[in-house]
């Protein structure tokens, strides 16, 4: 066969060759344990192994091993055991066993500008989720103060947050932080922000959807609270008659606000809706459904579907696209629900994920060609939050996602080191203790 492995020594290795170690991967310091050498400094640390010979595949290597130096004349002849220096002929170092040597880590450049970005938007997204909390606050008291907070919320989430899709994803989409209504409400303003968008809306159009998805919700703050508290599944005919009063309550709500844009009105109207007559409070079909509320329609759902009440029953992101396109997908405006599931990717960022080879990361972006093949970051356990590995799958024709992993399936410490954000860094020192 034409890559038919072949041993050589470790003498022969140079960059360019591609080659498998045969060891497990904590007992070695590479990512992989098969991989093309791209580094002289990789050159040095598997001659540092203790392995004699390695074998190396010609078909995936870009160079041909190095010529064998000539063996030294007039050496006396020692035994196998005597000829290899004890340092080497040693028991392969672990990463565990490195880092108790007190070893300094060291931070990968695009490990280290990930955070910097991750941990700027986490900032931005905190401090819009506070904003939404204060307008929620003066909807009631003081209705002018809370429609300009909502309108400067909506624009800097298209020139701030917006800017960041990936990182924002990944917030979005990796944690369910709180749980409480501002955070829906954020979340839901922002996918379908990133909807509209792919569905070709700009300028003011676009704001007043974002501003829709950000008031979807504001009729629940007159409902009483006994009724949001039943989960969906457990009201009875009349409980579920009291809920649906919230689109109509925030309708009324919005004119309290001065809003009258009738896409604003729509998505707050309609966003119960379904294309095929199950929705509420009209039953609309088809094209009746307002464009807003479609895409309002589309994000809610999806944050419906991975924040819900019940931590039990909430799904990962990829369960959630799956749930909507295999199983809801009647409902939805078709065009509109595969734009998102593009946008998403099949793993959308924030997705925990077990690899082909047995490693667990984080997806931490989804380029919308490529929607298999993510870039993740490697929950490596014997390093701190913030030096985990990234790898790109584009890069790893080998390597490919085997599934998405629920976050209760991980230990708190392992989880803290998927996302290196302050919060979860947080999270790693308790688990520690």
């Amino acid at each position: 066969m034409a890559d038919e492995p072949v041993r050589i020594d470790v003498k022969q290795l140079q960059p360019g060759l591609y080659v498998s170690l045969g060891l497990r991967w904590m007992d070695h310091p590479f990512l992989f344990s098969s991989f093309r050498i791209s580094r002289p400094e990789q050159v040095e640390k598997l001659r540092a192994l203790g392995l004699r010979n390695i074998v190396y595949h010609p078909a995936r290597s870009t160079v041909r091993p190095l010529p064998l130096p000539p063996e030294p004349e007039a050496k006396p002849r020692r035994s196998e055991t005597e000829r290899v220096p004890a340092s080497v002929a040693a028991k392969p170092q672990t990463r565990r066993a490195s880092a108790r040597a007190g070893a300094e880590p060291q931070v990968a450049p695009e490990v280290e500008a990930y955070r910097e970005v991750i941990n700027r938007c986490e900032k931005d997204y905190r401090a819009a989720a506070s904003t939404i909390r204060d307008l929620m606050q003066q909807a009631l008291v003081s209705p002018e103060q809370a429609s300009k907070k909502a309108d400067a919320l909506v624009e800097a989430s298209m020139s701030g947050l917006m800017a960041n899709r990936n990182a924002l994803l990944n917030l979005i989409c990796g944690t369910a932080w709180d749980g409480s209504a501002r955070y829906h409400a954020l979340n839901v303003m922002n996918l379908s922000v990133l909807l509209g968008r792919a569905a070709g809306l700009r300028g003011e159009a676009l704001k007043s959807l974002g501003l829709g998805a950000l008031l979807h919700d504001i009729g629940k703050l007159q409902l009483p609270p006994w009724v949001l508290r039943i989960a969906p599944q457990s009201r009875n005919r009349h409980e579920e008659s009291a809920y649906r009063r919230h689109v109509e309550l925030g309708v009324e709500m919005c004119a309290r606000l001065g809003i009258s844009e009738a896409v604003v009105l729509d998505a707050v109207r309609c966003h119960h809706e379904r294309i095929d007559g199950s929705g509420f409070p009209e039953g609309l079909v088809g094209e009746a459904m307002p464009l807003s509320a479609r895409v309002v329609a589309i994000a809610n759902r999806y944050d419906e579907l991975v924040h819900g009440s019940d931590e039990s029953r909430s799904l990962t992101p990829s369960q959630a696209l799956a749930r909507l396109y295999r199983n809801e997908a009647a409902g939805f405006d078709r065009g509109l629900l595969q734009r998102f599931i593009k946008a998403m990717g099949v793993w959308p960022p924030g997705t925990i994920v077990l690899l082909s080879n047995g490693m667990i990361g984080r997806v931490i972006s989804v380029e919308p060609d490529q929607t298999l093949r993510p870039t993740v970051l490697i929950g490596d356990p014997d390093v701190g939050p913030g030096e985990s590995p990234i790898i790109s799958l584009m890069e790893m024709p080998d390597l490919k996602v085997a599934r998405a992993m629920r976050p209760a399936e991980l230990p708190a410490h392992v989880l803290a080191k998927l996302t290196p954000t302050a919060q979860n860094a947080d999270l790693d020192r308790s688990a520690r203790g």
